[in-house]
């Protein structure tokens, strides 16, 4: 995944093809650029045109600056004064989520001496992340149609989410694998499908915590079918991070869900996992449970690097809308597959309102073991009188100082 557009200066001389731009009256030397791009990630990508690029030059001394909108624009030989400078080249598009826009930029610094043509390497680096997907034949087969969204906003209902969502809207929208692209900040995924056999939803997000720029996240969708007609679940993981990140889907029977086992530590590695876990005793695989007057979700979390964030998602038709009245978010309206999210370390909000009832702010934050309990905030459903047989899915997400996450749904049956 090395990302690069190469910008070397050479110093040419060519007759008749010299522009000469005076900046400083003595003590001259001059620069000479040329740009070019390439390298392993992204050859040639289309729509990227570095006469397009964006050339900024500052002498920090000073402060005098000199901008190019477009590199087509500056002359071949620049004069400068003598002196200590940077500059800078960037790509001129910079949306912080868009189909097919790779972003490059990358600085330099250089000096001029007098009377001499100075020799200037410059790397423009990609400094945005680039998403695709694989998709499994069981996905293909197993479902009719799917569509996939990617945000990298704070939340699904964030004031910039417009801006900072892209949206695969249907099998041949995500079939094309048009290449989205997103300024760098933690991914989150949702994925949406019908099955083919009886034409009834999946669903399954991803929060993805640990991103760079030039990051590739190839997003793996598969299906797994379990031996009965309800038994499907669509799984996502970040290639990119060498993690296999699953999400199991809401409303499927006989579906296994990850969690409540230690993990396995590799006999070759002599250094123990230090990755976020969560053991629920009382349930230890996590399996679908009957909301109860009494009930006992008391789930340990335990993190050695020390909690860095901490959301849970509120997927309830009954729920979801009262939680976010209740912390201050009056605009959340709640849909399938659009989850309430509660921030319970940073949103002030939620920690004021949900104090008391779970765990939340400096109770959570760097902690390593933490008894995370939805036992008072669980039986609270039935109150609202769901449907018999609907579910209420509390994912919790939790991502520990080392950039280490863990996503764990659990699931609440009304009888």
């Amino acid at each position: 995944m090395k990302n690069i557009v190469k910008i070397a200066a050479i110093a040419i001389v060519l007759a008749g093809c010299t522009r000469i731009v005076e900046t400083t009256p003595t003590g001259n030397g001059n620069l000479s650029l040329s740009l070019d791009y390439g390298g392993d990630y992204i050859t040639r990508a289309e729509g990227v045109d570095v006469n397009d690029f964006k050339v900024s030059i500052v002498r920090p001394s000073d402060g005098w600056t000199k901008n190019y909108e477009r590199f087509a624009d500056m002359p071949v030989m620049l004069q400068l004064g003598s002196g200590d400078y940077t500059i800078t080249a960037s790509s001129p598009a910079t949306a912080d989520a868009a189909f097919d826009q790779p972003i490059y930029s990358g600085s330099a610094e250089f000096s001029i001496l007098s009377g001499e043509v100075t020799p200037v390497s410059l790397v423009c680096s990609l400094s945005n992340m680039k998403v695709t997907f694989s998709l499994s034949e069981n996905f293909r087969n197993e479902l009719s149609d799917y569509a996939v969204t990617v945000t990298n906003a704070t939340s699904w209902n964030a004031p910039d989410a417009a801006t900072r969502t892209l949206v695969w809207g249907d099998k041949a929208a995500v079939d094309a694998n048009t290449p989205g692209y997103f300024t760098v900040a933690p991914l989150m995924v949702k994925v949406d499908g019908f099955r083919a056999i009886d034409g009834s939803e999946a669903h399954a997000q991803l929060a993805i915590s640990n991103v760079a720029a030039r990051d590739h996240h190839i997003i793996a969708l598969d299906a797994k079918v379990t031996g009965t007609v309800s038994g499907i679940s669509l799984l996502i993981d970040d290639s990119l991070n060498e993690k296999q990140d699953d999400v199991n889907v809401d409303g499927w029977d006989e579906v296994p869900v990850d969690g409540g086992e230690d993990p396995v530590d590799d006999p070759d590695d002599p250094t123990p996992s230090t990755a976020p876990t969560m053991v629920w005793e009382a349930n230890p695989t996590f399996a679908d449970t009957p909301i109860a007057e009494t009930m006992n979700v008391d789930i340990l979390i335990n993190v050695p690097e020390g909690i860095k964030t901490f959301i849970v998602d509120v997927d309830s038709n009954v729920l979801s809308e009262t939680i976010a009245q209740m912390t201050g978010h009056s605009d959340y309206t709640y849909s399938a597959g659009n989850p309430f999210p509660m921030d319970l370390i940073d949103d002030a909000g939620v920690v004021s309102a949900m104090n008391g009832m779970i765990p939340v702010g400096e109770q959570l934050k760097d902690k390593t073991e933490v008894l995370f309990s939805l036992s008072q905030l669980v039986p609270l459903i039935s109150m609202y009188s769901p449907s018999s047989g609907s579910r209420h899915t509390f994912t919790l997400k939790v991502t520990d100082n080392a950039g280490q996450s863990l996503v764990q749904p659990v699931v609440f049956v009304m009888p």
